[in-house]
């Protein structure tokens, strides 16, 4: 694949959210080419053909039938979380590269068997941890690697949101974990990116009130350590308090000042929302930040293809990303354990 500037992809899982991918997301990544589509359901491949998204004559019921019948280069997985590694493996398999919807395992140990399985076949494979792709935490990665505010002694995050105010369910209200696993797992992802550290124990705590339409925990708070930071983290799915951006509201206390920021608002133009400040004692400084040429899955998707015709490990890599499956999981653990602390690593 090195030097191809197309690569040819399988995507599987063509449920809403496989649906908005091949709306919304593939066509704006002109070098890849989607040769052929999966899914297990038949009312999903009837849902996508009927919306124009698939074409029938390239429509399979599983990853190894459209695999076989389309020789790709890679495979992208849209499926839900138990369609994941059945997918994947198959993939990687068949010696295919593979990008695959985070959480990308159920548990850390399948997620570990794919990325040796995928280090064995000499491919690619990654996750589509889509908060990183956006201006503002890819700027806020750099300043903290450089340490011209000094050393980093406490991180503050909060996310907040109303989930079901209209009455509606979606289907994420019937999650066993719609906060953690769901969301917060993107959350935890840019802590070890921005930090550049990767955790080492969490004490967290959830909750769901009565009133809300959640099956799971919608509401949690934890502390968790990265070695020298302690991060503290508030999340909440039925919060009537102003609606954070995506990837919440940051405080990052420093030796010499503070860095505070947001990213990822609503919609294709969710950058807009990106924001950086930086205080050093009375001054306060709103950062201009740079353009990214594409933003969100579609950051992730051509970060996937590109690092695949370089020939190359993504920024987005599954060995990269079995550290926000520890903490995600870990997190998890402490909160069924009423809170007690939890060893990473």
């Amino acid at each position: 694949m090195e030097g191809t500037s197309v690569v040819r992809i399988v995507q599987v899982g063509l449920g809403g959210f496989g649906r908005n991918w091949a709306q919304e997301m593939i066509p704006q990544v002109p070098q890849v080419e989607v040769v052929g589509r999966a899914d297990i359901s038949p009312d999903s491949r009837q849902a996508a053909i009927a919306a124009g998204i698939a074409d029938p004559k390239a429509t399979y019921e599983t990853a190894e039938e459209a695999i076989a019948a389309t020789d790709p280069d890679a495979v992208l997985v849209t499926a839900s979380l138990v369609g994941h590694v059945p997918a994947v493996r198959a993939a990687l398999d068949a010696g295919k590269h593979v990008m695959v919807e985070k959480p990308f395992a159920p548990t850390v140990a399948e997620g570990a068997e794919l990325v040796d399985l995928a280090a064995s076949k000499g491919v690619v494979l990654a996750v589509s941890q889509n908060y990183r792709f956006f201006p503002a935490p890819q700027v806020v990665r750099k300043l903290v690697a450089e340490g011209k505010l000094g050393a980093l002694h406490a991180v503050e995050l909060d996310f907040r949101r109303f989930s079901g105010a209209n009455g509606v369910r979606g289907p994420h209200h019937f999650l066993a974990e719609p906060l953690l696993v769901d969301m917060s797992i993107h959350h935890f992802d840019l802590m070890r990116v921005i930090l550049g550290r990767n955790p080492t124990r969490i004490s967290c705590q959830t909750w769901d009130p009565e009133w809300s339409l959640f099956t799971g925990p919608s509401e949690g708070t934890a502390l968790i350590d990265f070695d020298d930071v302690t991060l503290s983290y508030r999340g909440s799915w039925v919060s009537h308090g102003d609606p954070t951006p995506w990837s919440g509201q940051w405080r990052m206390d420093f030796e010499n000042g503070e860095i505070a920021w947001t990213s990822r608002g609503d919609g294709r133009d969710g950058w807009k929302a990106d924001e950086v400040w930086i205080r050093r004692g009375n001054q306060r400084t709103k950062l201009v930040l740079p353009k990214v040429e594409r933003t969100d899955r579609a950051g992730t998707l051509t970060e996937f293809v590109t690092a695949v015709a370089e020939g190359r490990q993504p920024d987005n890599s599954g060995q990269d990303n079995l550290s926000t499956l520890a903490l995600t999981y870990a997190a998890v653990e402490s909160a069924a354990g009423g809170g007690e602390p939890v060893k990473i690593g």
